[in-house]
């Protein structure tokens, strides 16, 4: 949207503040009503088996609940459930191809999930929701807004209402979906988050998740633990997320079919909530117990390995949630760990929750690549600055010691599993995604191989190119001749030697991005581009025509960030 006129100015700030408006209102009873079914869900369980949760609970519980998310799949014909790695790469796309559908099912999978007692996050299903609101807001409403507005709008409103904290949701959407920030688009992301906070406190009331008690503590000396804790945290975060990797790669094996995968889910799951419940479901009240120091060193270490393995086995073998919540908790027992090792020790006299806190910061932070996001969290969660303060330290060596030794978020490693580098930016993923061959030539000139030299120079005359494609009697391709190559020579092409059979050429099915590459290192006319499983040549381009695609793709660029 140019702004060119006062009226240009009244429309954009109008439309700015509905889009917030209407997202903010949405987002807050999404989360908020996500949130209440699950607790009023878990809560009639409970009282109707009358008794703790225990392996028959949960047998019980987590089979009903699998039915319904197996049958949630087959609403959408067994396509992949979206998340948070959906909202970025939606995110980054020129258009918005959001399918609404499989949204909304996914989100309603999580919530299945999560009220039959399944170790995941509530986060993630909320900020991919928050992006389907608002790919539905553009469609019914389109404004000349570019998709990634819309987008970071319902994922602000998604994380303001989930943790209780509006700053936190608008930097949250510019730093780990956004990836940029953008001053026109700050007004519609702050009104979403705002409004979503205002409406869900109103209501709801506070949705605090971290509950301290002070911050009477040696700031130097929680900075200086916080510091030599940071790699610890980071290497926490790391077996975290190798430990999803892992568990993905198992569950994906062709050998493992859907019933028996699903049958070791529901058992495992099952034995674990009978032994530590403490890790099955949200994990909102075992954060509560942690920070309380309500465990000991064992039992913490036992939470946080058994808390990982739950999340690993839920999100692999059936069932579908978030990273996030799980994150924070992990995060918590390994602050807790720290900190009750130094009073065991002898060098902190009680519990501090500051260490915690730090951990909590340090672990989540590194998983889902907003260090920023999870500092502005524990400001507004504890309302105290020395908290935030305390848990900075801890976090900055956290990012630092995972970005070097691990790569990037879980959720960019997951959009580079599936081929997608957000790291290249916009143009960069712009090419990627477009094929070489709209803008290649399909009508060019071959000749075989077994001809004579003279044909082939009178066809370079004829058609006016010094190169042409050679193919052999099948068809196939074989390689390519320049006018230079044929110079002085005669006989027939194959026997002649002149056939360039290691010619520089283009896959049919190659990215603009992979052509550029390619032709990064060409010297001259023209570069076959090769159907791979026929070996046939099917079109032609050349260097001009690549640079022309680069411009193209650099202009639409432009033009988005300029909307």
């Amino acid at each position: 949207m140019r702004l060119n006129n006062s009226i240009d100015v009244l429309k954009y700030l109008i439309a700015s503040i509905f889009v917030g408006v209407i997202l903010g209102v949405g987002g807050a009873f999404a989360a908020q009503g996500f949130r209440s079914g699950i607790v009023f869900i878990s809560d009639y369980a409970e009282k109707l088996f009358a008794q703790e949760p225990n392996i028959f609970f949960y047998l019980i519980a987590l089979s009903f609940a699998l039915l319904l998310v197996h049958y949630s799949r087959v609403l959408i014909n067994d396509q992949a459930f979206q998340s948070v790695s959906d909202s970025i790469y939606l995110a980054h796309k020129p258009n918005n191809e959001t399918d609404l559908k499989v949204g909304f099912i996914s989100t309603l999978a999580a919530f299945f999930s999560a009220s039959g007692g399944a170790s995941i996050g509530q986060y993630g299903p909320l900020v991919h929701f928050g992006t389907t609101l608002g790919a539905w807001l553009k469609r019914t409403i389109p404004f000349n807004f570019t998709p990634d507005l819309y987008i970071g709008a319902g994922v602000a409103a998604s994380i303001s209402s989930g943790f209780g904290a509006p700053l936190a949701g608008l930097i949250f959407a510019h730093e780990a979906i956004l990836r940029h920030y953008s001053h026109k688009s700050i007004l519609a992301i702050a009104t979403a988050s705002g409004i979503s906070y205002a409406v869900s406190t109103g209501i709801w009331g506070d949705a605090n998740i971290i509950n301290v008690s002070n911050d009477q503590f040696s700031l130097l000396l929680i900075l200086v633990i916080s510091f030599l804790a940071g790699p610890i945290f980071g290497l926490i975060a790391i077996l975290y997320m190798k430990s999803l990797l892992l568990f993905s790669k198992l569950a994906s094996s062709s050998k493992i079919k859907v019933l028996p995968k699903y049958f070791f889910g529901i058992l495992s799951l099952s034995i674990i909530g009978h032994f530590i419940p403490e890790v099955m479901g949200l994990g909102t009240e075992t954060v509560t117990g942690v920070l309380n120091s309500s465990y000991t060193l064992v039992f913490l270490i036992v939470i946080l390995l058994g808390k990982i393995l739950a999340t690993s086995i839920s999100l692999n073998f059936g069932f579908f949630g978030g990273v996030f919540s799980p994150a924070i908790l992990v995060g918590a027992a390994a602050g807790a760990v720290v900190s009750t090792f130094l009073v065991t020790v002898g060098i902190f006299e009680d519990f501090q929750q500051a260490i915690v806190i730090s951990g909590i910061a340090a672990v989540a932070g590194a998983v889902i690549g907003a260090p920023i996001c999870m500092v502005i969290i524990v400001l507004e969660l504890t309302n105290s600055y020395t908290y935030a303060l305390a848990s900075l330290v801890g976090l900055a060596i956290s990012v630092g010691y995972v970005q070097v030794r691990f790569g990037s978020s879980y959720f960019d490693v997951q959009l580079l599993n599936r081929g997608i580098d957000i790291s290249d930016g916009r143009t960069g993923l712009f090419m990627t995604e477009t094929d070489i061959l709209q803008f290649a030539e399909t009508k060019f000139y071959t000749i075989k191989d077994s001809e004579t030299i003279e044909k082939a120079t009178s066809l370079m005359s004829e058609v006016d190119q010094s190169e042409l494609i050679v193919v052999n009697q099948s068809g196939e391709f074989v390689g390519k001749i320049t006018s230079l190559s044929l110079f002085d020579k005669k006989g027939s092409l194959l026997t002649s030697k002149v056939i360039d059979k290691d010619c520089v050429f283009i896959e049919h099915d190659a990215s603009l991005q992979t052509a550029i590459e390619i032709a990064s290192n060409f010297v001259g006319e023209i570069i076959p581009i090769v159907q791979t499983d026929t070996n046939k040549a099917v079109a032609t381009i050349t260097e001009g025509a690549i640079f022309q695609a680069y411009l193209s793709k650099q202009n639409q660029t432009v033009e988005m960030e300029k909307r």
